[in-house]
């Protein structure tokens, strides 16, 4: 599949930096980027090899393919180091050009109308990575589908990738995980997914009460997370301590409602 080519530093700033200049550029269907100064001034080849094709499958109304677009990034940069992946550079460029496509479908600023203000933080939000912090990765358009499979991956199970529909599924599941702290490692993911997975009738097919009992699980282990470092339990151990937690919750919806009964 060959390798990986990212932007070089100098050009992904530049892009930045002019946000507000190439506005419009931002509705243009064509790669206009990629029309910018010279191969050897924007290219930067990697030695990160693609193990498949970049091919994103276009939004279709409300279904968004957040899930299948997850597993095809993720697949096709399977070798990404978490350093690796922390890199702008490779972001930005993959959101102007191999999938510009998906990213004038799936975040388009026709949406802002002539609001230029809010248009230029959603292409700084969404095209880029606005700051160096992990919160910023998750709000790139194309980083967050590497980060929510790469989070969520588990190689133990028949579909390695049955973690990552369960933390797409719902935006309600993956704002409460990835946009706390403790959502970022791998094992905190994977055991609070795998929690939900194990409760599913409980917790999992929407509605109102189920969406509040997602959030105050998350609640409790962010602020679990407060006295103890998390990123040091396994997943096991994280699924024991959301299963106390969650017996006590079932105990004072049960009391509740017996008391307004």
């Amino acid at each position: 599949m060959g390798t990986l080519t990212i932007f070089r530093t100098a050009f992904a700033n530049a892009l930045k930096e002019n946000v507000s200049t190439n506005v419009g550029n931002y509705l243009r269907d064509d790669k206009w980027a990629l029309a910018i100064g010279t191969r050897q001034s924007r290219d930067l080849p990697t030695r990160v090899e693609l193990d498949g094709p970049l091919d994103l499958q276009l939004p279709d109304n409300e279904d968004l393919k957040d899930i299948e677009n997850a597993i095809c990034i993720h697949k096709a940069l399977r070798h990404l180091t978490r350093v690796q992946a922390r890199d702008p550079r490779l972001w930005v460029r993959l959101c102007h050009a191999e999938c510009w496509q998906y990213m004038r479908k799936r975040w388009p600023m026709e949406r802002f109308g002539a609001d230029s203000a809010k248009g230029n933080r959603f292409i700084v939000s969404r095209y880029f990575v606005a700051q160096n912090e992990s919160r910023a990765l998750l709000r790139n358009g194309i980083a967050r589908l590497w980060w929510t499979a790469h989070l969520s991956y588990d190689s133990d199970r028949t579909n390695p990738y049955e973690l990552t529909a369960v933390l797409l599924s719902l935006l309600d599941i993956t704002q409460q995980l990835l946009e706390r702290n403790m959502g970022r490692a791998p094992s905190v993911a994977r055991g609070f997914l795998t929690f939900l997975v194990d409760n599913k009738q409980l917790l999992l097919g929407g509605g109102e009460a189920k969406r509040t009992r997602i959030r105050q699980l998350a609640t409790f282990l962010n602020m679990y997370g407060g006295v103890s470092v998390l990123d040091c339990l396994t997943e096991t151990e994280i699924t024991k301590l959301l299963d106390t937690e969650f017996a006590r919750v079932l105990n004072l919806e049960k009391k509740s409602h017996a008391a307004t009964a």
